[in-house]
């Protein structure tokens, strides 16, 4: 038992990393589709380029999810913003379950 609580306990930390580092990209995908939609960046840059299809390949797929349920309104995505939201609220109560996880064991 000892093996996996301290097995548990150090996974904590690279949660709360891993979802710290995916929120970033989250909110950069956010900001470089609204700067896109607005035409303020050159998307035929090739270093943008590079840049955005990085970025929309880490997102797209959890956007995806949010997108099916929540139609675009106008130029603002707004299942990108509930999207950043669940995912703020998921790196504040899953590393908090693996800490009482731990502590039932």
């Amino acid at each position: 038992m000892a093996v996996l609580q301290q097995f548990l306990l150090s996974l904590i930390p690279v949660v709360v990393i891993a979802f710290d580092l995916y929120i970033k990209v989250v909110f950069a995908a956010i900001v470089l589709s609204w700067l896109e939609a607005f035409g303020i960046i050159n998307s035929y840059n090739k270093i943008v380029r590079v840049i955005s299809d990085v970025i929309h390949s880490l997102t797209d797929w959890y956007f995806g999810f949010f997108r099916r349920f929540i139609p675009p309104a106008g130029m603002v995505d707004v299942s990108s913003l509930l999207a950043l939201l669940v995912l703020y609220f998921a790196a504040g109560v899953i590393p908090r379950m693996l800490y009482v996880l731990v502590q039932s064991l």
